[in-house]
C-alpha cells in the first residue's frame, strides 16, 4: 500500500512538470514566478584561434588533433604542436629526419 501511494505520487510530480514544460511555449512569460523563469538558451560556439606558422618550416601536409605536419625543404618530417598560447606556441615538437 504504502509503495503504491510513493509511485502513484512520483508519476503525478512528473507528470505535472510535462505538462509545465510543454504548456511554457503558449503561456505567457510574466506569468511565471521568478524561481521557474529560465534565460532561453543560446547557440555557443569556440572563439576562432589563430595562429602564424613561418613558412621556413615546410609545406602543409596534414593536421591532427591540435598537431600540422609540415614537410620541410630538406624532406624532413616536422610537427608543429598549436595547443597552447602565444608567444611560445606554436612550437615545433618533433623534426623526423630520412636517410
Amino acid at each position: 500500500m504504502t509503495i503504491d501511494r510513493y509511485v502513484k505520487t512520483v508519476l503525478t510530480v512528473i507528470a505535472v512538470a510535462l505538462v509545465v514544460i510543454a504548456a511554457r511555449p503558449w503561456l505567457p512569460e510574466s506569468g511565471w514566478p521568478d524561481a521557474l523563469r529560465m534565460a532561453p538558451a543560446q547557440a555557443q560556439s569556440m572563439q576562432v584561434r589563430e595562429a602564424t606558422i613561418p613558412k621556413a618550416w615546410g609545406k602543409f601536409m596534414t593536421y591532427n588533433s591540435g598537431n600540422l605536419l609540415l614537410e620541410g625543404p630538406d624532406r624532413s618530417l616536422r610537427i608543429v604542436d598549436l595547443d597552447g598560447k602565444p608567444p611560445e606556441f606554436p612550437k615545433m615538437k618533433w623534426i623526423i629526419k630520412f636517410e
